[in-house]
């Protein structure tokens, strides 16, 4: 199972925006996907319970979940939404289980600030040195006509980390948290703009996917995926 985090220390960075979008998008391509939320507002989850059943199933990885449900749909992908205070041991621990940490970041200074010391806490651990997880920047609500949108580039463009998206802000967000869709699920005519911008974050996720499938073929068997009790109790949320 492809398990992907969303992180960012500061809160309205977009996470959960991020997370159900992703999680709208890889069901839309027939992907068997659960969302994992560590998030106490629990934004996800009730984004889940609004879902229309016509739509592409998601499923939720929780306390809750019948095992036997979540074994029979056999999931290939987790999305884990977290909350905005992850500490060392919260972040070794998700690290460990992830193949892609994604961290949304809203172009605004007091985001900047926190995400370049979140950045190197990243940095500090194995996984991400050894090459094992990959670490995506992704600008929420951009407009690139403004000063703070060209800092927010400057900022990423320092980090020396691959920045995979820029999404432009637009209504079709909280709409479609409020009605449980993302904009994959929307008539294109609609989204034309946004599914554009979210390309270039489709195909890295591809790319990473063949990175872990050569990865995994040369080494050993990888930790099996958490169980949601094992991260509450790992996380003490």
């Amino acid at each position: 199972m492809f398990t992907i985090i969303v992180a960012n220390p500061k809160g309205g960075a977009g996470k959960s925006t991020l997370a159900t979008n992703i999680s709208g998008m890889l069901a839309s391509l027939r992907q068997r996907v659960v969302i994992m939320d560590l998030d106490k507002q629990q934004s996800a989850t009730n984004w889940l319970a609004r879902r229309p059943d016509a739509l592409p199933r998601i499923m939720a990885w929780n306390e809750d979940s019948d095992v036997g449900e979540l074994r029979e749909f056999a999931p290939q992908w987790m999305v884990i939404d977290t909350h905005a205070r992850l500490r060392r041991a919260d972040r070794t621990y998700l690290l460990s289980r992830a193949q892609v940490v994604l961290v949304p970041v809203n172009p605004s200074v007091f985001d900047i600030e926190a995400t370049a010391k979140f950045l190197l806490k990243l940095h500090q651990d194995a996984n991400v040195q050894s090459g094992r997880v990959a670490i995506g920047l992704v600008g929420s609500r951009t407009d690139s006509r403004t000063r703070i949108a060209q800092e927010l580039a400057s900022f990423f463009q320092r980090s020396g980390l691959p920045v995979i998206a820029y999404v432009p802000d637009s209504v079709l967000y909280p709409q479609c948290a409020r009605d449980g869709t993302s904009i994959y699920d929307l008539p294109r005519t609609r989204t034309e703009q946004q599914l554009e911008a979210w390309q270039p974050l489709v195909a890295w996720l591809k790319g990473q996917v063949v990175r872990a499938r050569t990865a995994k073929a040369t080494s050993e068997k990888p930790a099996d995926p958490p169980r949601h009790s094992e991260l509450r109790t790992a996380l003490r949320t």
